[in-house]
């Protein structure tokens, strides 16, 4: 039985290679991503036993990214599967400052952003299962997203399970007044919360981890902002822990969220808070230096780089 169930939509995404604008692309390279499979994929790779929960299409495309997901040790017996749907896509231009990177949609009507609320069983898929977690990039999909979003919620709460929730905001697919409803209209749900400064500040018009707690209601926030030289985050509990690091040059700038997730609820599950805190800020930079969406990270390279001189993390 899994340890974390995470539920959300899959898409596959493409890029130019080098760097390329999307109008002189003659390739795209593709990877299988979703903010939630990418966490599942980053716990199990770190040795948390994790079910991803979804809906995908009968297609090769929908087999690809299920064949994603197994290969790197997520359990997807829980994905429903639509022989009537398709799977979403992005489109992302990767770049080096001035410009910045960008991302195009085609998701809309997908296989999960159509899903049946009433088609999961929650309490027989949570049964035996310490943590759930999902961001709010799910319930941003469609109203049957966001119903659900709930419904699983309430359900994680009921089997006792820790939960967690990544405001994630997307503003291609909502309005920061939409997202703040929603994350309040499940804050009494929640275990913990995982935001930046900037989407905090989006929402609710705070930027410190105390403040925003507070303003939910919800015994954990955790929050992360840029620094002049790299990346601060706070996390804020029965206990308060912070750190700091110096920034590193991103190969790819994207999943480096999700990949904090995934160390954070690992090390949670496994130590305490500050053990946490700082797994969750290693496994994000090791992300930067990986292709693609998912966390293709080892235990090793993690431990590793906490232990490190040159690229430790700053206390």
């Amino acid at each position: 039985m899994a340890t974390v169930v995470t539920f959300g939509e899959a898409m596959l995404r493409l890029s130019p290679p080098g760097r390329q604008r999307l109008e002189q692309a003659r390739s795209l390279e593709l990877w299988p991503a979703g903010s939630e499979l990418n966490v599942a994929v980053g716990l199990a790779r770190l040795g948390t036993t994790c079910a991803w929960v979804s809906r995908l299409p009968s297609t090769p495309l929908g087999r690809a990214v299920d064949a994603h997901a197994r290969a790197h040790g997520v359990d997807t017996s829980f994905v429903q599967w639509s022989e009537d749907a398709r799977l979403g896509l992005y489109f992302v231009e990767v770049a080096d400052p001035p410009r910045s990177s960008s991302a195009l949609y085609d998701r809309a009507e997908s296989a999960f952003a159509t899903l049946d609320p009433e088609a999961f069983g929650w309490t027989a898929i949570l049964e035996g299962t310490d943590a759930f977690h999902v961001s709010g990039i799910t319930p941003a999909l469609s109203e049957s997203c966001a119903r659900a979003t709930a419904d699983a919620l309430t359900a994680a709460r009921a089997a006792g399970c820790h939960t967690s929730y990544d405001v994630n905001l997307r503003r291609l697919l909502t309005t920061p007044e939409r997202a703040a409803e929603h994350l309040e209209s499940v804050a009494g749900l929640l275990d913990a919360v995982l935001c930046s400064q900037h989407d905090a500040l989006a929402l609710f018009a705070v930027g410190e981890a105390e403040a925003l707690r507070d303003r939910l209601g919800v015994p954990l926030v955790v929050l992360s902002w840029a620094t002049d030289t790299g990346r601060a985050r706070a996390a804020v509990g029965e206990t308060i822990e912070e750190l700091r690091r110096e920034e590193y040059q991103a190969v790819d700038p994207i999943g480096s969220g999700d990949a904090f997730a995934a160390g954070f609820l690992h090390g949670l599950l496994t130590a305490d808070l500050r053990r946490a805190l700082e797994l969750g800020d290693a496994a994000s930079a090791l992300k930067l230096t990986i292709p693609g969406d998912a966390p293709v990270i080892t235990p090793e390279e993690v431990d590793a780089l906490l232990g490190s001189t040159e690229a430790r993390v700053h206390r």
